[in-house]
């Protein structure tokens, strides 16, 4: 009798199918986690945004006091740490927010005004009516002022002055926040990946802040937020230094650079016309004018 032999699409596959369960699972397990990742960091940079713009305006009408801005921080930022529905819930949360952003998880600069518009701006008669023991802008009156009421001579000129802006831009509020997501907000093993990743690559450049919160562990997230002052702004410690000139007084896009030309506007039914730049050979072509006509 006959023996009979396996098929050939049987023969050396034993074991095949653990081989590729190991390979796909952890491909198809670390694709799931960093798309939660993303959608943690995602929910974590809305609500920094949401609280940055808050705090902002808190300090418009505080005189820009950075423990205003801090508070109405936190405060905004109590739905992200679980919120709630009762006052005990509510204190719950905010004391998990208020241990965790600390001086080492949460720093909160201000942009502007900056120490040199106080140099150039400050009002002594505002300083004496607040008892301030620190410079203070005037914030009324801007519509028809260059200067304080009471320094007429005050450097306003934004070529030659100090703080490089004029009365009017030096009453925007603008803070830079900048927050370290926390490892218990973080996917497992994927959160301390994207830390390990971002101190590899060097994320964080020369700023201390960051790379102290990727040594931590956490994730840095950074927000802007841009007011105008509903009050005079008193300087105080985290107003962040930048002298110089506001580009010659004149105003200047942020945005990139002149555009280069586009793509050629040859006629769609030449395939040979293909560096044209107005479409007909006139002497605009790199070939010859013949290839390309009019």
């Amino acid at each position: 009798m006959k023996r009979r032999l396996p098929p050939l699409s049987r023969i050396g596959q034993g074991g095949a199918s653990i081989v590729e369960t190991m390979i796909v699972l952890p491909t198809l397990l670390l694709m799931v986690l960093g798309i939660w990742q993303a959608a943690l960091a995602y929910h974590a940079k809305t609500s920094v945004n949401y609280a940055s713009f808050e705090a902002a305006r808190a300090g418009s009408v505080a005189n820009a006091s950075i423990s205003s801005i801090h508070a109405a921080f936190q405060k905004a930022m109590l739905p992200y740490y679980g919120g709630g529905r009762t006052l005990a819930e509510l204190g719950e949360s905010a004391i998990k927010a208020a241990k965790d952003m600390d001086a080492a998880g949460l720093r909160i600069e201000i942009i502007s005004p900056t120490p040199e518009s106080f140099a150039d701006y400050g009002s002594p008669a505002l300083k004496a009516a607040l008892q301030s023991g620190e410079p203070v802008l005037p914030n009324v009156g801007l519509d028809e002022l260059n200067c304080p009421r009471d320094v007429p001579g005050c450097a306003s000129d934004p070529k030659t002055n100090a703080s490089g802006q004029t009365l009017l831009d030096a009453n925007l509020l603008k803070i830079r926040v900048t927050y370290g997501i926390p490892p218990s907000k973080q996917m497992p093993l994927l959160g301390k990946f994207y830390t390990w990743a971002l101190g590899k690559l060097g994320a964080a450049g020369t700023d201390g802040f960051k790379q102290a919160l990727i040594k931590a562990g956490r994730i840095p997230v950074v927000a802007h937020a841009v007011v105008r002052m509903q009050s005079d702004a008193i300087r105080n410690s985290a107003m962040v230094s930048s002298p110089g000139k506001g580009n010659e007084g004149n105003p200047t896009e942020p945005g990139p650079g002149p555009v280069e030309p586009g793509l050629p506007t040859c006629p769609w039914w030449d395939p040979t016309c293909s560096t044209c730049v107005d479409g007909a050979g006139n002497g605009n072509c790199e070939i010859p004018p013949e290839v390309c006509p009019a």
